[in-house]
């Protein structure tokens, strides 16, 4: 068995609408769209296609990321459309400092879009020798890599239930020498570079993956209205559409979806208003965007049980909707920055604490 990715023709589209480049300035060759402009587009196409929506979303924020380089290589990976740049998960490895730059050796997991993306990234813990290299609180440092897609190992791992065609398969690196003009720091929200677009906070990392789930959900919905048109109930020898239980279902998941969306994007807008202006973000307006993540997130898989729910039998089969949006959003909101983990963090700063986790 081969793992499943998008389709060479999908990977095309991408490539001929610039989605790779959405955010990014003009004058390296982007479309320059606002990041809220850019959530309403990605929640769109994964209303159609959660795996297309997820390696669209992921896809267009690799810009973002490549934003923390010096800008002469930032223009050699942004240089044509089809400068996909897909990312290793965890920091994990090993990268061993030597003069002009490091080598790197290790596995990485879920890179979405690596089939077709040009470039990875890499985060990983950096070594002296044998000696990790240590902050001065003593936490290892880690920092991101950027390589060509050849030197990876693609790795056949990806065989999943949910979210299977994004190909978010693992990848290697065996002893690879990585300039140090192609090392970042993990998502530190610097850039040399004077746009606000590469000067986010990590929070951004997460708002760019809740709006796959809503459009996910949106797609269920969608379905349950479709399938109340013609389905009747034998036993109650009642329609869906006047069942009572169908419709506080759609209802419901209609309200999840649309409240918590509406508050994703005005905490975002305010944590953007922030960067343009080249204030420092505040910490509570992080933990805003991070709560508003996580409960978009709650809510979009809420909305879908429902719509599951409602549809009873029809919804185990694959000519309808239901199934596959049950399997894409549980895997989707599995995803670090998705996770009831960081409703935590945010209850952590909400109760005066410091967050515990490098993604605020």
């Amino acid at each position: 068995m081969t793992c499943a990715t998008c389709s060479d023709a999908i990977a095309q589209a991408f490539v001929e609408a610039n989605v790779y480049r959405l955010l990014v300035p003009e004058e390296f060759g982007g479309e320059g769209i606002d990041p809220v402009t850019y959530y309403d587009l990605a929640e769109e196409v994964s209303s159609y296609d959660g795996s297309v929506g997820w390696n669209y979303a992921i896809g267009a924020t690799g810009g973002v990321v490549a934003g923390g380089l010096p800008a002469q290589q930032m223009r050699d990976i942004l240089g044509s459309p089809d400068c996909g740049v897909a990312g290793g998960g965890a920091p994990v490895g090993r990268a061993v400092a030597q003069e002009g730059g490091y080598r790197l050796t290790g596995r990485w997991g879920w890179a979405s879009g690596i089939h077709h993306a040009k470039w990875a990234i890499a985060y990983c813990p950096v070594y002296d020798g044998e000696r990790p290299r240590l902050s001065a609180e003593g936490v290892p440092i880690v920092l991101g890599f950027i390589t060509p897609k050849q030197a990876c190992t693609v790795l056949d791992t990806w065989h999943v239930g949910g979210m299977r065609a994004t190909g978010s398969t693992e990848f290697e690196l065996h002893d690879v020498f990585v300039p140090q003009e192609m090392v970042l720091r993990l998502l530190s929200g610097e850039s040399r570079l004077p746009h606000p677009i590469f000067r986010m906070p990590a929070s951004f990392f997460g708002f760019n993956h809740c709006c796959v789930l809503t459009g996910i959900a949106r797609h269920a919905i969608a379905g349950l209205r479709t399938l109340a048109e013609t389905k009747t109930s034998p036993m109650a020898g009642i329609s869906l559409r006047e069942d009572v239980g169908g419709q506080y279902a759609v209802a419901k998941a209609q309200a999840l979806v649309e409240s918590s969306g509406l508050n994703v994007r005005d905490s975002f807008r305010m944590l953007w208003e922030k960067v343009v202006a080249g204030e420092a973000v505040p910490l509570e307006m992080k933990a805003r965007v991070r709560r508003a993540c996580a409960h978009a997130t709650e809510c979009a898989v809420e909305a879908v049980d429902l719509c599951y729910r409602a549809a009873c039998g029809s919804a185990v089969f694959e000519s309808a909707p239901f199934e596959r949006a049950l399997r894409d959003v549980h895997a989707a909101a599995s995803r670090i920055t998705l996770r009831q983990t960081m409703m935590e963090e945010a209850g952590r700063v909400a109760f005066g604490l410091r967050p515990r986790s490098p993604l605020f």
